[in-house]
């Protein structure tokens, strides 16, 4: 089934089919039982209306025999097989219904042989003498009227069955009624076919309903599938679902879901439609240089002047060219990782500042600085990630080094400042300006200047994404003096505080931006 409506109208109507079943089988099985009962009393007080009309005086017997089988025949279920035996000696009814096997006509035979017919009791619960209920009937059965199965003429039949004495019989006298099986059966399926055929009419008639009130139900879902369509024929890049004020509240959860989700993917084309723009205008400039000098290689020869600074510039532009693709692989990889980076762990944080600017010291860029590092104790614990932390404050440091004047200074502070680890680096250089502070954490942003370094503009990107991956916050500010730039990075402690201790630190240092 490929239509929702459908299915869930398959969904209701197969346990309401179950229990339609259900409910006809059980009908079925109390009609059989209430007109099976109601066929045994019949033949039961037939035999009874037979015997007491035997049983009354001679000269009234051959009126009342006939009265009483008059009354039989016109009844809801008649009764027109009967028969009444003196031993073997027909005395009326039908003489091919003979008495039972078990009948003994020897005057004083051991009787009763049979229980007497009972019946489920009805709420008068009324008390029965021998099977009957006036105790006048018993007077002289020697076997009360009981029910037997048997086979007459090849015929299934159920036979009543009543054994008494008679005045003016020296011999009991067998009185017996019978029912043929095959006219209750055919009575029966009457019933029977009504009650299925009143059945298939409901079933029907909830089919429709049901489909009806399901199709009405998922009207807000159609309206929603019809616009997803008509948007995708339009072939439009932005589709907002809309649905009336009194749509269903799933109907409407699904419609802001799926907004959401277009305004995410719309945010993230846009996105990539500018990166992969800003990316491509990257890498075209080391790749221009790098053609440009090829060319002065194939014309002049690596010996000369010119050929060795082609050789030189190439190797520049391939370094640049292999920084951008690095920076654009890590934010690759941290866009899709998002922020999981699994487990935090603590770690050193001096240490690991140590071992950075030990690096960086020996730096070709490097070499006419003055490099400081200043810590407020030998060990200062940090909670994070330590290869993510060292990329951070590397990329930070090589700013420092890159922006600031060839015999400038950086100093690089491991602090702990109301409890949270803290790593200050501070330059003297030429500094960016309050209006670029937060634009340089922009992909691809460079903040303008003439005697700027090239560079790619994804250095400081990638310090804020490594740091929201941690939970640790990054902030530039002024230097001191009023020059150059310092670079903040506050770690989260190695212990579990309520709240975050870095919001309040950021709170009290002035003219401090945090991303």
């Amino acid at each position: 089934m490929t239509s929702l409506r459908a299915r869930l109208t398959a969904a209701v109507m197969m346990p309401l089919l179950a229990l339609a079943i259900t409910f006809g089988g059980i009908t079925c099985w109390m009609i059989h039982r209430t007109l099976s009962t109601a066929s045994d009393r019949t033949l039961v007080g037939s035999v009874t209306m037979i015997s007491r009309a035997i049983n009354a005086d001679t000269s009234a017997r051959h009126q009342l025999l006939p009265l009483a089988i008059h009354l039989l025949q016109n009844q809801m279920t008649p009764v027109s097989h009967y028969s009444v035996y003196e031993g073997d000696h027909l005395i009326a009814g039908t003489r091919w219904l003979v008495p039972p096997s078990d009948y003994d006509p020897t005057p004083g035979a051991k009787m009763p042989r049979h229980a007497p017919a009972s019946f489920p009791r009805s709420y008068r619960n009324t008390q029965l003498v021998q099977g009957y209920v006036d105790a006048r009937d018993a007077e002289g059965v020697i076997q009360a009227a009981y029910l037997r199965d048997a086979v007459l003429e090849g015929r299934s039949v159920r036979i009543a069955t009543e054994i008494r004495t008679l005045p003016g019989f020296t011999r009991p006298v067998v009185i017996q009624v019978a029912d043929f099986l095959d006219d209750r059966q055919a009575y029966e399926q009457t019933y029977f076919l009504r009650v299925a055929g009143a059945g298939i009419l409901i079933a029907m008639t909830a089919v429709l309903l049901f489909y009806g009130a399901i199709t009405w139900g998922l009207g807000p879902f159609a309206s929603l599938t019809r616009q997803i369509g008509a948007a995708r024929r339009l072939s439009t890049s932005h589709l907002r679902l809309t649905l009336e004020e009194d749509a269903p509240r799933e109907a409407r959860l699904l419609a802001s879901a799926f907004n959401e989700l277009m305004a995410r993917t719309e945010r993230a084309l846009s996105s990539l439609r500018e990166f992969t723009s800003n990316a491509s205008h990257q890498l075209r400039t080391p790749l221009a240089i790098v053609r440009v000098h090829v060319d002065v290689l194939g014309r002049y020869g690596p010996s000369t002047p010119q050929g060795a600074t082609a050789l030189k510039d190439i190797g520049a532009a391939v370094d640049s060219l292999e920084r951008l693709l690095g920076q654009l692989i890590s934010l690759a990889r941290m866009d899709e990782q998002g922020h999981d980076t699994g487990a935090l762990e603590a770690f050193d944080l001096t240490a690991v500042t140590v071992s950075i600017v030990a690096s960086r010291v020996t730096h070709p860029d490097a070499s006419a600085m003055d490099i400081g590092f200043e810590a407020d104790a030998a060990t200062i614990m940090a909670l994070g990630d330590k290869m993510l932390a060292t990329e951070m404050i590397s990329n930070l440091l090589d700013n420092a080094i890159r922006y600031n004047r060839a015999d400038g200074t950086v100093t690089v502070r491991v602090l702990t400042r109301e409890g949270m680890p803290v790593v200050e680096i501070e330059d003297d250089g030429p500094g960016i300006a309050p209006a670029d502070r937060e634009k340089v954490w922009e992909r691809f942003y460079r903040a303008p200047g003439t005697a700027a370094p090239s560079g790619s503009g994804l250095g400081l990107p990638i310090v804020r994404a490594l740091g929201e991956r941690m939970g640790a916050q990054v902030a530039l500010d002024e230097g001191s003096g009023g020059t150059g730039v310092k670079a903040t990075i506050v770690f989260r402690q190695p212990q579990k505080q309520p709240g975050n201790p870095a919001d309040t630190y950021f709170a009290q240092v002035p003219q401090m931006t945090a991303c």
